[in-house]
């Protein structure tokens, strides 16, 4: 896929976007529904997938080689933790229910790191993986005494997700260091959650949200600009992040031309991103 397909695929989903919105208010100019906007932010736990794999499984396999005398130093992290933000556009189709269309953006970021005294080795990696969801909900309301409202909501949609990582090896044997940009994709994802409703007002309401999301991304592909063993690497073929099992009991990850191979490889796949995971959020709705 290439960026302009990725651009092609981003400008559809704002005309996606707006088509809804059209349609909504459509609906309730028709209908004469009641119309909210609901807008909200936090943060959320990541799964991670095989990246959260990775980081365990290559700490274990660099303690694995480590020489008598030599020194280790690390600071392994998951991708785990992040921020997001997103709008919703709500029609009460009764008192107890609602549908909505929410576009929003969610990112998680991460730097670890590895020292060994082997060739002076130090290994840094900053991966950055972001999502714009674009999902069509369902609500279902229920009064909480006089003032506080329960709501329960799940909901579908698209996921337009992009990825970066910043590779960094220090090593007197062979240098490499780089980013690995690779193509957009869009997959499908789902979301359910539970929350609450407080008005502050006829026309504001505080809102406090849980919700969990499932989507995953796998066989990113793109290019690679940097230093690859010493020398200049620019972009040559594409780039594939493959996971496989080191001796079969090491998770490990790399970006290569073709599929690596050796006795060493078993399992090998192209890896999988997980969006998937615990959103908390605070926002406000707007009775319009």
């Amino acid at each position: 896929m290439s960026n302009s397909r990725y651009m092609r695929e981003e400008a559809e989903m704002k005309k996606l976007v707006l088509c809804l919105l059209m349609c909504f208010f459509l609906a309730a100019t028709v209908h004469g529904g009641r119309l909210a906007l609901k807008v909200n932010g936090g943060g959320f736990y990541l799964m991670g997938g095989d990246y959260n794999k990775w980081m365990v499984g290559f700490r274990d396999y660099e303690l694995s080689v480590l020489g008598a005398g030599e020194t280790f130093v690390d600071s392994m992290k998951k991708l785990s933790l992040g921020y997001q933000f997103g709008a919703e556009l709500l029609y009460s189709l009764n008192a107890n229910l609602a549908v909505g269309i929410e576009a929003g953006y969610l990112s998680a970021s991460v730097t670890s790191h590895l020292e060994r005294t082997w060739h002076n080795y130090k290994w840094t990696v900053i991966p950055t993986l972001s999502a714009i969801p674009v999902t069509l909900n369902i609500h279902y309301f229920k009064p909480l005494g006089k003032k506080i409202k329960l709501q329960a909501m799940a909901g579908a949609g698209a996921f337009l997700a992009s990825y970066e990582m910043i590779y960094n090896i220090e090593d007197t044997a062979y240098p490499y260091s780089g980013t690995w940009s690779p193509d957009g994709q869009t997959v499908f994802g789902a979301k359910a959650g539970i929350g609450i409703e407080y008005p502050l007002s006829k026309k504001f309401a505080l809102t406090v949200d849980v919700a969990g999301r499932y989507a995953t991304i796998e066989g990113l592909s793109g290019p690679y600009e940097g230093i690859r063993n010493g020398s200049p690497y620019s972009g040559v073929g594409t780039q594939y992040f493959y996971y496989y099992d080191s001796e079969g009991k090491y998770p490990l990850l790399g970006v290569y031309d073709s599929e690596p191979s050796g006795v060493h490889v078993n399992n090998l796949r192209l890896a999988r991103y997980s969006l998937s995971g615990v959103s908390l959020l605070v926002g406000v709705k707007i009775n319009l």
